[in-house]
């Protein structure tokens, strides 16, 4: 997932008369200021009074990858449940993991292998209650001339991530060990996020660079030439996940909470899975945010249908993970020792506050 500076972020929320403005733009300035906006988390009453939320984003909300969030809100699927969900970016997601164990927050969104981190390696008392990106939406982009179509291709290679320590690179170290490679059979250079980083590979400074599957679709678009490694081909991990804390899960009255917040969150997908055109949906994201890549309908439609195919990599229903794949996902998180081995990942996930499922 993208990593951009959260003090700035180049879209804006459309006014919209007499509705409270979301939190698209406020930065989380700690845990006690969130812990504070978090309280009364109980179910709506049969008064019409509706429950408050706080869903820690560890980007600004105005990206495509929070559709089934911006859907869930615009397409009433989060009143119907009750809820009034204000989204709150982060500095990435340590800060989210923390102020959702100290209750701060009820859920936040992150990569799996931070989630594996944080319960594997950490012991943090969180669990992951739904994975809402079944498949990585990260891409390695490269040059046409000498591309890193394979994992095996990294060798000798210098790979361009957006920062050190962070979901990109670990990605790329997973790639890496998938073919064997080691980290003195390549390097890895901090180049950023911007489409234009392609400009580096052309330069011959770097001979690929990992990127957001959106930038990856506009940089395709302006080079027709550049090569795209999808690593969902080739490793299990990438995913995202839904986060939140034990202690949540305990409380039957935010147990709830979350279950109606993954209720919404299904219908919403289900929503825009149902718009094979796709274009009702840019609308209703429009309306909210004004994004630039909107601007480009075909370009957006392209990239929400990549979207869309991670939400239903796994075949099976939307928001489930599967023991089998989060068990590859642990053991890929092992051997680029991001985790002890040896340790029962399965407690780490649940999908009993699913839809349908018995909690």
């Amino acid at each position: 997932m993208r990593q951009p500076d959260a003090t700035h972020h180049p879209y804006r929320r459309l006014p919209r008369s007499g509705r409270r403005r979301r939190g698209a733009a406020v930065l989380v300035a700690g845990v006690a200021l969130l812990l504070a906006g978090c309280a009364g988390t109980g179910p709506a009453g049969a008064d019409g009074a509706t429950t408050p939320v706080t869903f820690l984003n560890v980007i600004p909300i105005e990206s495509l990858t929070y559709t089934p969030e911006i859907i869930a809100e615009a397409g009433g699927h989060f009143a119907a449940e009750g809820l009034d969900v204000e989204f709150q970016v982060t500095r990435g997601s340590a800060q989210a993991i923390q102020t959702v164990i100290a209750g701060g927050a009820q859920l936040t969104r992150v990569g799996d292998t931070e989630m594996m981190v944080a319960a594997g390696e950490r012991g943090a008392p969180v669990t992951a209650i739904a994975q809402p990106s079944q498949q990585s939406t990260l891409r390695v982009l490269s040059g046409g001339d000498d591309p890193v179509a394979t994992p095996q291709d990294m060798r000798g290679r210098v790979i361009g991530i957006p920062s050190e320590g962070g979901t990109s690179e670990t990605l790329v170290d997973t790639l890496a060990t998938s073919a064997g490679l080691t980290e003195a059979d390549m390097s890895k250079q901090v180049v950023g996020l911007t489409p234009a980083v392609f400009d580096l590979v052309k330069q011959g400074r770097i001979d690929a660079y990992l990127v957001a599957m959106d930038a990856a679709v506009v940089v395709q678009q302006q080079e027709p030439d550049a090569v795209v490694l999808d690593p969902a081909q080739f490793v299990a991990g990438g995913t995202q996940v839904y986060m939140a804390s034990r202690e949540a899960l305990a409380d039957p009255a935010q147990r709830d909470v979350l279950q109606r917040y993954l209720r919404a969150i299904r219908a919403s997908m289900e929503q825009v899975i149902a718009d094979e055109s796709l274009d009702a949906t840019l609308e209703m994201i429009g309306s909210e945010y004004d994004i630039p890549i909107l601007r480009e309908p075909e370009l957006a439609k392209e990239t929400l249908r990549t979207y869309i195919a991670s939400w239903q990599a796994n075949g099976g229903p939307l928001l489930e993970t599967p023991q089998d794949k989060w068990a590859s996902i642990y053991d890929e998180s092992v051997a680029v020792n991001l985790v002890p081995g040896g340790l029962d990942a399965s407690a780490w996930f649940t999908n009993e506050l699913l839809p349908g499922a018995q909690s």
